[in-house]
């Protein structure tokens, strides 16, 4: 796990999710001001659009059809493929791209200022597992776009992990291997990196492994903070 700037990594599989991403800017607004819940129709269209247009797509379609799968959370499809033994599939489901957190200044249930809610914005999924993958050697590969499970319903986006040995972490353990690095626990599960102002969130036993005493958030939800998130987290660090 990088402990430093890890914004700028030139690996094989960031380099796919930059491909992703800027072949939905060619199409797409980017940027906080868009509302994703009021975009889908047009989201869905050009998401469509791509996977007619991708030999990437149409493989990957036909790798997947017909694949047994479990509901892993409320994010994803698992998927394991016969031909393809040391990875693991995750498409989204849903209509929606995963999950993101939202904020709340207050805690008064002890629960946290961090909570999930259901993701509609395509960049901020594929830029989740950039910000991973930046500073673990542990990679997210993005495999590509497919159709929705539902007609009507946004395409669905996937990726794929190596399989990860060993069992749960506590959340101690969670806490001590990531101190290391400069991440700082601001709330529960939610660690803060102020040097490089990385957020994970969901960093939970169920989303984290220690390898050889690294830790590996391979399902954690990573952004940069910015606004009034970053004022807070940069508050709890003080």
């Amino acid at each position: 796990m990088a402990s430093k700037r890890p914004f700028e990594n030139p690996s094989a599989q960031n380099r796919e999710l930059d491909e992703g991403v800027w072949e939905l800017g060619r199409l797409l607004p980017g940027g906080v001001e868009v509302d994703w819940q009021e975009f889908r129709g047009r989201c869905g269209e050009v998401l469509r659009e791509i996977i007619r247009g991708s030999d990437k797509s149409r493989r990957l379609t036909a790798l997947l059809e017909g694949a047994a799968y479990f509901v892993g959370g409320d994010e994803h499809h698992i998927i394991r493929v016969e031909s393809v033994p040391d990875r693991i599939y995750k498409l989204t489901h849903g209509d929606n791209f995963g999950c993101r957190s939202y904020f709340s200044p207050v805690d008064p249930g002890l629960i946290g200022h961090f909570h999930g809610e259901t993701n509609a914005d395509p960049f901020f999924y594929l830029t989740r597992w950039r910000l991973l993958n930046a500073i673990s050697a542990f990679q997210t590969r993005f495999e590509g776009f497919v159709p929705s499970e539902i007609p009507g319903w946004l395409p669905r986006v996937c990726i794929s992990q190596p399989e990860l040995p060993g069992s749960n972490p506590t959340a101690q353990e969670i806490r001590a291997a990531l101190r290391p690095y400069g991440f700082v626990e601001v709330s529960e599960a939610a660690f803060f990196d102020p040097e490089t102002r990385l957020l994970l969130t969901d960093a939970a036993p169920r989303n984290v492994r220690i390898v050889e005493g690294i830790p590996v958030p391979f399902d954690a939800i990573a952004q940069v903070a910015s606004g009034r998130v970053l004022d807070w987290c940069l508050a709890q660090c003080e």
